[in-house]
């Protein structure tokens, strides 16, 4: 019998009984006045009888709105208000049913103490606790009792809290070798750039001029003839430059995922839009070090031609050095004084273990402190830990004679087109950056061997 049955019932009862009460039992027509001991009983119902009431409408208020929050257009409106993707599974986490609210509210608990104080209703039936064992589970239609945890029985109403949440992403490094360069913007397919070949440094003090008289020429014709130097003339810088085309090469990833799993799993896809980025920039940087420019490649700076060489000298960090004097001498490199080093996770390793003795075993403290957050660096030189960086391998230099340029920066788009995906509710992921890259100045890198 259902609580509003019950509570019905109740309230027609009292309601029967006081009308028997507004006149004497032998039906003689006397006032209820005539009776202190039926009047009593008619105000104790009459007060009963406004409770119940009361009940019954918080009743139907609650069937109301239980009817009400079940429809479509309620949940989809619910929907709308919340944009996140998350919010079917805290709907779910944190919505109660009407039979737990009227459980719940104090009125339904009082009228229950009244009507049942024992666990006896008032035909009789008792009320069982979920605590205690069924013996007759006839009763309340309850064919076995749930005592086990298999999926069929007590297990189908065990819950599990899903962290889905917190994940472990895949392993990335800080990626800075992009930051050491020029980063710059392009609209076309071709990027034409003047590359540095060879250059003179004449720059001279130079005298004030003491005529204005044309320089002297002599020698007989025809020729040759030398022509003196005018006075106060300034001397002139040689350079030769080359005209080089890099073609925009796209990088790209894609991962195919299901509607389904976007729907019911939102934060998915926004631990691939990152995972697929990070690769880009990642693959981004690896070929500003070591492309090959074979296309699709880019030409990477260990493959441009006209860097400088540095063999290994006896440590990583003489080895370094040397390299770094190479670029900032002006008779073997550019004459610009090197801003940063790239080094492999191996060759990093190795400059953090050198020990002031001038070894990696025991002679004296670490060179590096081990201890610091700073940004690492050596002989004024950033430090920078590539994975994608040739073994053995390290490139010393003025990393702004260096270009990337962008024309589409990483991008993550979504696609129901590919094959027959729209047909089998499944999506195509796919993160893509178009760009090219350049060195300006070869002669202000150099390619040193670590090993």
């Amino acid at each position: 019998m259902s609580t509003n049955n019950v509570l019905a019932k109740e309230f027609e009862r009292l309601a029967t009984r006081n009308a028997q009460l507004l006149h004497t039992d032998e039906g003689e027509g006397k006032s209820i006045a005539e009776s202190k001991e039926k009047a009593d009983e008619f105000d104790a119902n009459l007060t009963r009888l406004e409770s119940l009431k009361a009940q019954l409408e918080s009743v139907q208020r609650f069937d109301e709105i239980n009817a009400w929050s079940t429809t479509p257009e309620r949940q989809a409106a619910a929907f709308a208000d919340d944009p996140t993707e998350k919010r079917e599974q805290r709907e779910r986490n944190t919505r109660r049913s009407p039979g737990a609210e009227l459980v719940d509210n104090p009125q339904f608990k009082a009228w229950l103490n009244e009507i049942a104080p024992g666990g006896q209703l008032s035909d009789g039936t008792p009320i069982r606790s979920p605590k205690f064992a069924m013996k007759d589970s006839s009763l309340m239609n309850v064919k076995n009792a749930a005592v086990l945890g298999g999926s069929t029985s007590g297990g189908a109403f065990f819950t599990t809290d899903y962290q889905n949440d917190l994940y472990v992403p895949y392993i990335q490094p800080t990626l800075t070798v992009r930051d050491l360069v020029i980063n710059a913007q392009t609209s076309d397919d071709l990027i034409s750039y003047p590359r540095a070949v060879a250059h003179v440094n004449t720059a001279a003090e130079t005298a004030e001029a003491t005529t204005s008289a044309d320089p002297a020429i002599s020698g007989a014709s025809p020729g040759p003839y030398t022509v003196a130097a005018a006075s106060g003339a300034k001397p002139e810088g040689e350079f030769t430059w080359e005209q080089i085309t890099a073609q925009v090469q796209p990088i790209a990833e894609g991962v195919p995922i299901s509607r389904r799993a976007l729907m019911n799993a939102g934060q998915i896809m926004s631990i691939i839009d990152d995972q697929l980025r990070f690769d880009i920039r990642q693959r981004i940087n690896t070929q500003i070090m070591v492309g090959n420019g074979t296309a699709p490649n880019i030409r990477g700076i260990r493959n441009t031609t006209g860097i400088l060489t540095q063999a290994f000298s006896n440590n990583v960090v003489e080895t370094l050095r040397k390299g770094k004097t190479k670029v900032a001498d002006t008779a073997t490199g550019s004459g610009r004084i090197p801003n940063a080093a790239v080094l492999t996770p191996t060759s990093m390793e190795t400059l953090d273990l050198f020990r002031v003795g001038g070894s990696v075993a025991t002679d004296g403290p670490f060179l590096v402190n081990p201890f610091g957050d700073a940004q690492r660096r050596l002989w004024g030189m950033t430090l920078v830990e590539e994975p994608g960086m040739t073994a053995s391998k390290a490139v010393v230099g003025y990393f702004r004679d260096a270009v990337l340029w962008d024309r589409q920066q990483e991008n993550v788009m979504i696609f129901d087109q590919h094959k027959d995906f729209a047909a089998r509710n499944l999506l195509y992921l796919l993160a893509e950056w178009w760009g090219a890259f350049g060195v300006l100045q070869p002669k202000s890198f150099c390619d040193a061997t670590m090993a």
